[in-house]
């Protein structure tokens, strides 16, 4: 009896055609010829009609991450076996991340729908060698879409140069404002903040109030009993008081702000006289947005979190706006510097700990080991803050030795200093002068280097150029003088190889040189700059420009010696403490 032939039903799947368009760059094909290419290719391999084919499109999403709307619906419909196929114009469209694309490959596979790109038709990725050529195509994307970012920042930093405005949500009390203005010949419009009073008023309040009460939480309540918003037109909390606090957007670039930032290495695109006292300060890249994979994040259901952490202060770039700032460079360092004390809890047990200045700083004279911390319990200084003294580590521990090593006063020891660091910056004074001299004897150096480096490349063209003259003679030379010829060249060569040891050797010492004049200047910028900023400047900060400035302190008897960071080594000056 015949069998009866098995029909084997028909795959009546829709045929999925993915079109993404970046974001981060304009560049490459557009959404319209990427649809046509596409549907022409889904006409051709899998036989669809118009209507068998759903069109998946986003616009201005960055392809590094999976959260994308339309995307997400296709992902769908794959769970769902409503798709045979998912054809793109090239594989980065899908993903610029290798191990999502690499997922997604796996998971399609096991659903049986195929995957085509029209600009990679031989790809199978049902086959090892189709894996691992998605496997280098998607790194090769990532690559790129990274290269892409790093260009961005790097022509962001550029348009920071000038002051402006880049775009995003606009502080409290200022809105954006477009400019045209002419750039090489060409218009241009550039965006930059102007005023909002009633938000300006809110702002300065606030700094008031908090510089009065140093709470963020009493701020906060205070502007919201008086009546006051946030730009969003919500109360304000404790977190939206700190984040306005933080924001140096609102401070005017005067000398105590450019202080503030050199001292801190800060990148500044400005010169001092852009510090005017009256324009506000632009700062970039001071926080990091990113986001993060969820735990029960699945190829075909992405989740993420977005993540915002503040970059450290080092690494921000400041430049000085077009807009006029509204608080003084000195109350804004002053609530930086209460904000610090209310994270390390200061304000609740103000005579919970002391306020070392020196620590690790101050080395034993016997050993030359740190000193540390050692506090007095139930006495206090005069600002009260707990007493404490600098005492040997080894002479602590009773390791043996050190016994003749003082324990050295330490709220005397770190007010001396700072006062003999303070009075750096007048003229008149032997450590000033010392610093000047050490930067111009480097100087001299460095242009009697130069001068032996231009000697010893002029005697090293010449050497080359006997050497060739040298070798065009062993042509015609007869036998017998070839041989004189050869140590000739041999003889240069040599010599030769001499000089230019000695001049790579001359050029790293010149570089050496010219960093560590270099650190001369930013030394003598944070002396001239260190009075003010002590005098504004709270624990943290003071601990900040200290270790900027000072090697190590040694105490000998009467007499504290200071070292200082430059110059070959230490710069070491004695002054006594009585």
């Amino acid at each position: 009896m015949a069998r009866k032939k098995e029909r084997v039903a028909a795959d009546d799947r829709r045929v999925a055609i993915y079109v993404r368009k970046s974001k981060i760059t304009e560049s490459g094909k557009g959404i319209e010829i990427q649809k046509e290419r596409c549907a022409s290719l889904a006409r051709s391999h899998f036989d669809a009609a118009e209507g068998d084919i759903l069109i998946y499109e986003d616009e201005g999403k960055s392809g590094f991450y999976a959260d994308r709307p339309r995307y997400r619906a296709m992902l769908k419909d794959i769970e769902a076996d409503k798709i045979k196929a998912v054809i793109c114009y090239k594989i980065d469209r899908i993903s610029r991340r290798t191990v999502d694309l690499l997922n997604l490959v796996q998971q399609m596979q096991q659903k049986g729908v195929a995957f085509v790109s029209v600009s990679d038709r031989e790809l199978d990725t049902s086959s090892k060698t189709g894996k691992i050529m998605i496997s280098m195509l998607s790194a090769i994307a990532e690559f790129e879409r990274d290269i892409i970012a790093e260009r961005i920042a790097d022509n962001m930093y550029e348009l920071a140069k000038e002051g402006r405005w880049l775009g995003g949500k606009c502080p409290l009390g200022y809105r954006s404002q477009k400019e045209t203005t002419a750039v090489n010949g060409r218009k241009t419009r550039v965006n930059h903040l102007a005023p909002v009073e009633e938000g300006q008023r809110a702002v300065k309040r606030l700094f008031e109030l908090f510089l009065q009460t140093s709470s963020l939480k009493g701020t906060a309540a205070r502007l919201n009993d008086e009546g006051h918003k946030t730009g969003t037109g919500n109360s304000f909390t404790p977190v939206a008081v700190k984040n306005i606090l933080q924001n140096p957007v609102y401070a005017v670039a005067d000398a105590d702000m450019r202080g503030y930032f050199m001292s801190f290495g800060i990148t500044v695109w400005a010169d001092a006289e852009d510090f005017d006292g009256a324009r506000g300060i632009m700062a970039y890249n001071k926080t990091e947005q990113f986001k993060e994979i969820d735990r029960d994040s699945k190829a075909l259901d992405p989740k993420y979190t977005q993540r915002m952490l503040r970059r450290d202060i080092k690494d921000w770039v400041v430049s000085v706006g077009k807009h006029r700032g509204i608080i003084s460079g000195a109350d804004w360092i002053k609530a930086q510097g209460l904000i610090a004390d209310i994270s390390k809890n200061h304000t609740a047990r103000p005579k919970g700990s002391s306020k070392a200045l020196l620590s690790g700083l101050v080395r034993c004279v016997d050993c030359g080991g740190p000193m540390f911390v050692r506090t007095e319990g139930g006495r206090y200084n005069p600002d009260g803050s707990l007493r404490f003294r600098y005492v040997c580590d080894v002479k602590y521990r009773k390791k043996g030795g050190c016994e003749s090593s003082p324990n050295v006063k330490g709220y005397e020891l770190d007010n001396f200093v700072i006062g003999q660091i303070c009075g750096m910056d007048k003229q008149e004074d032997a450590l000033y002068d010392e610093l000047l001299g050490i930067k111009k004897a480097l100087q001299m150096r460095h242009r009697g280097a130069k001068d032996e480096q231009a000697a010893l490349k002029k005697r090293l063209s010449q050497i080359e150029a006997d050497i060739q003259g040298q070798a065009l003679n062993l042509r015609d030379a007869p036998d017998g003088a070839k041989q004189a010829i050869y140590r000739d060249i041999e003889i240069l060569g040599g010599e030769r190889d001499e000089a230019q040891s000695r001049l790579d050797a001359m050029c790293r010492e010149s570089k050496r040189r010219e960093d560590e004049a270099a650190d001369i200047s930013k030394a003598k910028r944070v002396i001239m700059d260190f009075p003010r900023m002590a005098e504004l400047a709270r624990h943290e900060s003071k601990l900040q420009l200290l270790r900027r400035i000072v090697e190590s302190v040694v105490v000998r008897d009467d007499t504290v010696h200071i070292f200082l960071k430059g110059a070959f080594g230490n710069i070491a000056v004695s002054h006594s403490a009585e």
